[in-house]
């Protein structure tokens, strides 16, 4: 996996302090408790931002694997993965790169991502290597599907 660096503190920031808990108040913890409901086995999920999904994983899921490429957030998140109550790794990556053998895992997550990644093709693309078959992707997004 080719590593490249992500800097957005502005973007971190906002994420963090404003969007978030906005999002929150509009219901948006209920959207994850859907979106993660039912997981099991090994997880990636891209995007973790600073963890939020975290605390809606089920004890079904035996570890996740959490790939943020914004070094504020992806600090936060690797705070946040030791309360969570599945095992969380969180990694350094970009979405059109991501790390792990093909059929790796039995489900994927993109939550609130798309219209941050310079190519979904390539990042869905990316998914659907590391999924195995029969898996599952999941998303939460804003954007037209």
């Amino acid at each position: 996996m080719a590593e490249r660096q992500v800097h957005h503190p502005l973007f971190a920031r906002l994420w963090e302090r404003i969007i978030t808990p906005a999002s929150v108040r509009r219901g948006a913890d209920e959207h994850r408790r859907k979106l993660l409901y039912g997981l099991r086995g090994r997880v990636i999920e891209v995007g973790a931002g600073h963890g939020t999904n975290f605390p809606y994983y089920p004890a079904s899921v035996e570890r996740l694997l959490a790939v943020e490429p914004e070094g504020r957030l992806r600090r936060r998140a690797e705070r946040s993965a030791h309360s969570a109550a599945v095992p969380i790794t969180v990694l350094d990556g970009v979405a059109e790169e991501l790390p792990g053998e093909v059929g790796s895992f039995d489900a994927g997550v993109a939550a609130l991502l798309l219209c941050t990644v310079p190519d979904p093709n390539r990042a869905l693309s990316e998914f659907f290597r590391l999924i195995k078959p029969g898996g599952e992707l999941r998303f939460y997004e804003h954007v037209v599907a």
